[in-house]
């Protein structure tokens, strides 16, 4: 079910971004299922530095996303777009001394477009809480962080900012008899499976994650 949607726009990040190259970046340790998870407190004063870089990380990308979105739009016919935008190989930001590690950036969703996006149990209760909190007329945390494990691994901390469609969005993730030529069969053509239309300007879409390990905040 389509979720509602967001009745202020200071809660979510709005993205005018296609978002079908993320899972190109979803590296994180192993593919298994996580073995626990929790939510942690954003505003905890010893995962600050987990929460803040991984928002930083989660504008940086989309800020590239759209500026290169954009560029590809403006030269391009919509349906020819889809195809590059769907071979893009987004890269993970290098480490850096001092920095939390960036492990995977990966696009979620409740109505999946790409299979690689489709969320595991740790992420789908991320959408369920937001789904929650709309469900009951209150507003989305701008933010969540989630502590995830992986046995005999170190804990995945994932930061998850809430998306929702733009107008732009809406070329390729709009009411389908509205695209303009050849965009639907591009995305049949790409994504014979895809989920991700009918949405309306303004709607909560899902979520950019960002993965981090950071071995100096120890799991509680």
């Amino acid at each position: 079910m389509k979720s509602k949607i967001f009745a202020s726009v200071g809660s979510v990040f709005f993205s005018a971004i296609l978002l079908t190259a993320l899972p190109a970046a979803d590296k994180a340790p192993a593919s298994a299922a996580p073995s626990g998870f929790a939510f942690v407190d954003t505003a905890g004063a010893d995962v600050a530095g987990l929460t803040e870089y991984g928002s930083k990380t989660i504008e940086q990308v989309g800020a590239l996303l759209i500026s290169e979105t954009a560029r590809e739009l403006a030269t391009k016919e919509t349906a020819l777009a889809v195809s590059v935008l769907h071979l893009k190989n987004l890269e993970l930001p290098k480490p850096t001394a001092g920095k939390p590690t960036v492990t995977a950036i990966k696009f979620t969703s409740v109505l999946v477009r790409n299979p690689l996006n489709t969320p595991d149990a740790a992420d789908q209760a991320a959408l369920d809480k937001i789904q929650g909190e709309l469900d009951n007329d209150r507003p989305a945390p701008k933010l969540l962080l989630q502590r995830v494990d992986h046995a005999g691994a170190a804990a995945e901390w994932r930061v998850y900012r809430p998306i929702a469609a733009t107008q732009s969005c809406l070329a390729c993730h709009g009411d389908p008899e509205k695209f303009r030529p050849g965009v639907k069969e591009a995305l049949d053509r790409f994504y014979p499976n895809d989920k991700a239309t009918g949405y309306s300007a303004h709607e909560w879409r899902g979520f950019i994650r960002v993965s981090l390990s950071d071995p100096t905040v120890a799991a509680k």
